[in-house]
């Protein structure tokens, strides 16, 4: 199962992240519940006369929320929860459009290109000052 799981949790993020900067969140749902059904399906079948009881404390409270789908392995003495990712959890980022007249090349336009750079540096490095930002512009 934590093979299973390691490799929808790659598929699952590299789907998000190409499609996080468009407007998906109803399509991160609908993802969001296609795995789940598909899991429930496998279990199902794997677990044909266990009932409903027994299947959702083993898979879906493993992680300690309720509804995650994770298994917990021994591994060397120790306890380890893998859990699927759950799509709706990676946030949407909003792509910033550029100006359409903007020309990096032009100096009156350089402040411009500054604020755009020095906004989005501020969100990615939040612990670098103004005047670190500064200095690794000029």
């Amino acid at each position: 199962m934590e093979i299973l799981i390691k490799k929808l949790n790659a598929v699952l993020r590299g789907w998000a992240n190409y499609h996080r900067h468009v407007v998906a969140s109803k399509a991160f749902n609908r993802v969001d519940t296609y795995v789940y059904e598909q899991l429930w399906r496998m279990l199902r079948r794997r677990h044909p006369n266990r009932t409903k009881k027994w299947l959702v404390p083993r898979y879906w409270t493993a992680a300690g929320r309720k509804w995650v789908f994770a298994v917990r392995t021994k591994y060397n003495g120790k306890t380890r929860v893998y859990q699927v990712l759950r799509v709706c959890s990676i946030g949407i980022k909003r792509h910033i459009k550029v100006r359409a007249d903007a020309n990096p090349y032009m100096p009156e336009q350089a402040r411009y290109f500054w604020q755009r750079r020095h906004n989005k540096e501020t969100r990615w490095l939040g612990a670098l000052s103004a005047r670190q930002l500064r200095a690794q512009v000029a």
